[in-house]
């Protein structure tokens, strides 16, 4: 199993464990660790990039003014596949070349948790794809090899491109 690009559920009975000694062991192993007890769904995920936030609204409009789309890469310093995913696929030479042609926003969720809340960040790492309208339009989650996110960023770029 490849837990950098799986989830995986751990059942325990709250009565004999203490909730967040569980959550920070998982977060120090280097992956996302959220309780779901079954009565709340997951929130969906948003569908437009919040106003409001200095961060967000200049790539918005960076984003408008080159009629380019964003690429929000939501992280954090201790989130492992986070980092595999910078060492191993941000780092590829035809990805890095894809990423100029869009505006490419690194977050961190530990330093802008406002936005990662606004976002319904609940895993990381979390990237998403924004139109220049600011229409997200589609979420990645967990690790993404150089050969797969180079795909999915063409077929980004070709929805922004100009009709011929």
């Amino acid at each position: 199993m490849l837990l950098d690009r799986d989830e995986f559920l751990v059942t325990y009975d709250p009565a004999k464990t203490d909730t967040k000694l569980l959550v920070t062991t998982i977060n120090k192993s280097g992956y996302t660790a959220r309780v779901v007890s079954g009565k709340k769904k997951s929130s969906a995920m948003v569908m437009a990039l919040p106003q409001g936030f200095p961060l967000l609204d200049e790539a918005l409009a960076k984003a408008k003014a080159e009629n380019k789309p964003i690429v929000l890469d939501l992280n954090a310093e201790w989130c492992a596949p986070c980092r595999k995913l910078e060492r191993l696929t941000f780092s590829d030479p035809k990805v890095k070349a894809l990423l100029e042609q869009v505006v490419f926003l690194r977050i961190d969720t530990d330093k802008y948790t406002d936005i990662a809340q606004r976002l319904g960040v609940e895993g990381l790492p979390d990237i998403r794809f924004v139109l220049p309208d600011g229409t997200i339009i589609r979420q990645l989650r967990s690790f993404q090899d150089a050969e797969s996110f180079a795909v999915a960023l063409e077929q980004l770029l070709q929805k922004v491109a100009p009709k011929q």
